[in-house]
């Protein structure tokens, strides 16, 4: 199912090497190897949460849409659950001795739902789209100097400087190919794709059907002929659901509701380790949390091995208010936050003003899968005898990403797993999208203009380095466990795997019943 791993030369198998990411490039043929005992056909019935979500790729925000649009659009090139990469709109790639240009050779015969064929002028389309909208994907993906469409099928990504990165920015969930010839205001309420699937039911709240695409361009799938989004509004009544028998998988499971599926006997958990933590942003424009020494105090009464154990049953791993983890080669030993420390606090509160205490408020929400609710109750407890006095404010799960991320000042948040580069800047830089502390520091956004260039795995470590120990030391986020990523399944789904970065792929997954 893997293509063939090219060899790169000179810069760019340096740079390669770095990601940490086994590049995958070649001829992508249509992928006609079948599991053993395959059954084609049926209704996959997936429990959601209940978030609204519309058809426009460059600005998808929560989990439902996040996981639905891959399977109605295609990406140029998709991630496999092992890290390596698979052709998708594109069949192959190159790039020059520096990685500052890139051509891909572009699958032919691809039509769009509307008829349109796929061609370079979509891709054009889609990619400049990306920043006329400003969508999350800008603050990472590198825009073009140019895209040079060679001829219908072969398109040139030119950059003014090496960019070995450009993969980890086109697999995104963002980076959905759209149809160059329709005006771009039906994109939320309609759906063009060229995706194994299409939409023929959306009700906001309740379900969304998809049916399988007859004439999908990888012959014999997708395998399922039907999925169907069953939005329910816990985790709880998601985790019943499936032990009644009414939904076949959960996506994603929450960490507590694993327990008890572990125990039932038709159901499995499917559980794989990533890089994907739980964090506490701070606004950090808007007062208390615009002070410096407020945030060091609650920094200091975070007692990370606690908020593992009680909120995550010590699956997991403790984490440094970085989104790198310790076994990452950019992690920086020398900078971590300060060890439980209740006497530090007081004395960072009192030197921020506050020697009787301060009370405030901590938004959070049950919604997906990650643990906020019980990480921010920990965090209440923990924190008391330092004079932080916390209330939590437990929204619903329905619009938490809408109304309640990037709006509340100190709000809980769950993200999945990136590679370094993209899990620094699609939150710290000045202009980031998803900069959910309204962080600014010049020096960050310098050094992670320096880390996109740099050949040797030494001087990205010194430069990470230096970006670890300013956000640690700036702490616009409290980042205290990272977390597994787990899917609740009956045991009679096949080819369903969890990935680190925590999408979901359907395309080869069906059910043996």
């Amino acid at each position: 199912m893997l293509m063939k791993r090219k060899s790169a030369v000179g810069l760019v198998a340096s740079l390669m090497a770095i990601v940490l990411l086994a590049v995958s490039c070649g001829d992508a043929a249509d992928d006609d190897t079948k599991p053993a005992g395959l059954k084609t056909g049926g209704t996959l019935r997936v429990g959601m949460v209940a978030d609204p979500w519309d058809f426009d790729g460059p600005t998808v925000v929560n989990m439902s849409g996040i996981s639905g649009l891959p399977h109605v659009y295609d990406n140029l090139v998709i991630r496999n659950p092992d890290n390596t990469y698979r052709g998708m709109l594109a069949e192959s790639w190159s790039y020059n001795e520096d990685a500052s240009h890139w051509t891909f050779n572009l699958r032919e015969g691809v039509k769009f739902r509307h008829g349109k064929e796929f061609k370079a002028e979509d891709v054009i389309f889609s990619v400049n789209r990306l920043f006329e909208v400003e969508s999350p994907l800008a603050s990472v993906m590198v825009k073009p100097a140019a895209m040079v469409a060679v001829d219908d099928y072969t398109l040139r990504f030119e950059f003014d400087s090496p960019n070995a990165v450009l993969l980890e920015a086109l697999v995104k969930y963002h980076m959905l190919i759209m149809p160059s010839d329709v005006d771009p205001a039906r994109f939320v309420l309609e759906e063009f794709g060229t995706g194994p699937f299409s939409v023929v039911e959306h009700v906001i709240g309740e379900r969304t059907v998809f049916k399988k695409n007859p004439d999908y361009f990888l012959k014999g799938q997708p395998y399922l002929d039907e999925l169907i989004w069953v939005y329910l509004d816990s985790p709880e009544a998601r985790a019943e659901s499936l032990k009644a028998g009414t939904i076949d998988i959960i996506f994603d499971l929450a960490i507590e509701n694993s327990l008890s599926l572990k125990g039932h006997p038709d159901a499995t958990v499917l559980q794989a380790p990533s890089a994907g933590y739980l964090n506490m942003a701070f606004r950090v424009d808007t007062p208390p949390f615009d002070n410096i020494k407020v945030r060091k105090a609650v920094q200091a009464a975070t007692d990370r091995n606690a908020i593992l154990q009680a909120a995550q049953f010590g699956m997991g791993g403790v984490a440094y208010d970085v989104p790198v983890a310790t076994n990452n080669p950019h992690f920086n030993e020398a900078c971590k936050p300060p060890e439980y420390n209740i006497e530090l606090a007081k004395k960072l509160l009192a030197e921020a003003g506050y020697p009787d205490g301060i009370d405030i408020t901590l938004d959070t929400s049950s919604t997906g899968g990650g643990a906020m609710v019980p990480m921010a109750t920990v965090m209440k407890e923990k924190a008391a005898p330092a004079g932080i006095n916390i209330t939590i404010n437990n929204n619903p799960e329905t619009g938490y990403w809408s109304d309640v991320w990037l709006v509340a000042p100190f709000a809980t948040v769950w993200w999945g797993g990136r590679p370094t580069f993209e899990a620094y800047s699609v939150v710290y830089p000045t202009d980031a999208s998803w900069n959910e502390s309204y962080y600014s520091n010049t020096e960050v956004d310098r050094l992670l203009d320096l880390a996109l260039t740099q050949a040797d795995l030494e001087d990205q470590k010194e430069t990470y380095g230096k970006i670890q120990c300013i956000i640690v030391d700036e702490v616009p986020r409290i980042i205290p466990v990272f977390r597994p990523v787990m899917l609740g399944s009956h045991d009679y789904v096949k080819g369903l795997e969890p990935m680190e970065d925590f999408t979901l792929q359907l395309r080869w997954t069906w059910l043996n019943k």
